[in-house]
């Protein structure tokens, strides 16, 4: 089944490859805030224009059995004159884009409240059941509307005293505080309903306030400076890669975000930074361009990358199995290139494998092969070549699956002999990768397989390597190209091509043209089985 294609390529002008750590996110926060609240609360007087003639009923049901002196008509003008303010403060507001959202909030919410209020008093009282319709508006204000307690405070605040200021004023006792604060029953009904109603309200402030701080947490993970994440792409050892959308260029990228190990005194942040920036200065077109990197707010390392078209050479293999000889060698050819320029700047990759080279479109159709994932590329340190390198058998990869028949796949397949020794990882050391992923490109099968890491390591160092011409078919690989292979592949560093250059040029020979078929392909299209 083939594989889902990636969205088109953002292309960045040199321009913005400086580096942008942070954005002030406290500001998007505040964007981000008051549009959730000016959303809910177009949504709160959505529910109260729909919600508000259903309670007429009530109203209805109320004067029939246990208030048949209660004013009805009075009692469904006051629905019907709320319906028609909610419905007319959601048409209104929806153009009022001007209109903060502390005057929204009062409009929407105190109006009804005072109605409330009203209805309450003139059904008995602190003993009218009717405060339920308060209740319910303070459940509504805290649960549609979800932000800082004490932003709120002073609305819901308000509807709570609503209440028994509405008993007072509109109630048998018409605003006598000491009368009505001397009625033994009117305190004790007032107590048992405004207890409740204030616990609900505090309840209701909190699980805003939870609400809003959550959010908070939504957009600062889901930032990163002026790149805004869309997705998770995948995730391993080395840290996250998120497909982001580039805030100001309008275009989509990938940022792979690094988790750095205890760092207490600041060397593999100035390390990163370092390295960052000499990858960020690497041009060629088949290497994946990074124009940026930073640090987020919560101290882990990220930089950020062209987003690309197409599929890793991981991906072709899994899907079409192995390939031919002289698409593989245009393939690598690309690599070479890449590489040159990188390893030119002293810049040593360490995880080439069939999964960092990528399969890209260029403007014009062709297919061509960038070179990924130089986010644990290296500088070269000056001093003896064997000792320059700074991967160690310690710190290798070792994301490594077994099969069920006992075949390892992952990044120590393609990792050179050297380095397993325990020597530094210098420019051969990519070339001996390249080899590998090329020979696994040829065969459908790895240079070295076996049942545990440990014995793939031991093999890598001392087994002698199968030509990969007695994995094919007689005549499916030049001698020349097997010759070329089998020395970059050479357990010495020094047997290998001394440059990757030097290996371009030798399979240069072997290669399709760019954007041709394979040789055997034309064959197929004109019928000749080939060789």
């Amino acid at each position: 089944m083939a594989r889902e294609r990636s969205p088109a390529r953002a292309t960045v002008p040199p321009k913005a490859r400086q580096t942008q750590l942070h954005e002030d996110l406290s500001s998007r926060l505040g964007r981000e805030t008051h549009s959730l609240f000016r959303t809910r609360l177009l949504t709160a007087a959505m529910f109260g224009a729909m919600l508000s003639p259903l309670f007429g009923a009530v109203d209805l049901l109320a004067w029939l059995t246990w208030r048949p002196d209660m004013n009805l008509p009075a009692f469904l003008v006051l629905r019907f004159g709320m319906t028609l303010w909610f419905a007319a403060l959601w048409v209104f507001l929806r153009q009022a884009e001007q209109l903060s959202v502390a005057a929204m909030d009062w409009l929407i919410f105190a109006p009804p409240a005072v109605a409330l209020g009203y209805m309450t008093a003139a059904t008995g009282g602190a003993a009218s059941p009717y405060v339920a319709g308060i209740t319910l508006l303070v459940a509504a204000r805290t649960t549609l509307v979800p932000g800082e307690a004490s932003k709120h405070l002073p609305v819901v605040s308000f509807l709570v005293i609503s209440y028994p200021l509405a008993v007072l004023i509109f109630g048998e006792h018409r605003g006598n505080l000491v009368s009505w604060l001397s009625d033994a029953d009117e305190m004790g009904h007032l107590a048992a309903n405004l207890f409740p109603l204030v616990a609900i309200a505090g309840v209701g402030l909190v699980a805003s306030d939870m609400i809003h701080a959550m959010h908070q947490r939504l957009v600062s993970a889901r930032s990163l400076g002026r790149y805004k994440i869309k997705k998770e792409l995948g995730r391993g050892a080395m840290g996250v890669v998120y497909l982001a959308w580039h805030r100001d260029l309008g275009r989509p990228c990938v940022i792979k975000v690094v988790n750095p190990e205890k760092d207490g005194s600041g060397a593999l942040r100035r390390r990163f930074e370092r390295e960052a920036r000499e990858t960020s200065l690497l041009r060629s077109p088949y290497t994946v361009q990074v124009f940026d990197f930073g640090i987020t707010q919560e101290g882990q390392l990220f930089y950020v990358m062209e987003y690309l078209e197409g599929v890793s050479l991981q991906d072709r293999l899994d899907v079409d199995g192995p390939q031919h000889f002289d698409i593989v060698a245009r393939w690598l050819g690309y690599a070479c290139q890449s590489l040159a320029e990188a390893h030119a700047r002293m810049l040593v990759h360490r995880d080439i494998k069939p999964a960092n080279l990528f399969l890209a479109r260029t403007a014009d159709g062709r297919e061509v092969v960038k070179v990924l994932d130089f986010g644990i590329a290296r500088k070269v340190e000056d001093g003896p070549r064997k000792r320059r390198g700074v991967l160690s058998a310690a710190d290798m990869p070792v994301d490594a699956s077994l099969t069920a028949v006992g075949t390892i796949m992952g990044t120590p397949l393609y990792v050179a002999p050297e380095v397993l020794r325990g020597d530094g990882a210098d420019e051969r050391a990519d070339q001996y990768s390249l080899a590998a992923t090329a020979y696994h490109l040829l065969t459908g099968r790895p240079v070295f397989t076996a049942a545990t890491i440990e014995e793939l390591l031991l093999k890598t160092i001392d087994a002698p390597v199968v030509p990969p011409s007695q994995h094919l078919a007689d005549g499916r690989l030049p001698k020349g190209f097997d010759g070329i292979l089998m020395r970059a592949l050479a357990k010495d560093p020094g047997d290998r091509f001394p440059s990757m250059e030097a290996l371009r040029q030798a399979m240069e020979p072997f290669a399709a043209a760019p954007g041709a078929a394979s040789t055997l392909e034309a064959a197929a299209l004109e019928g000749d089985p080939g060789p």
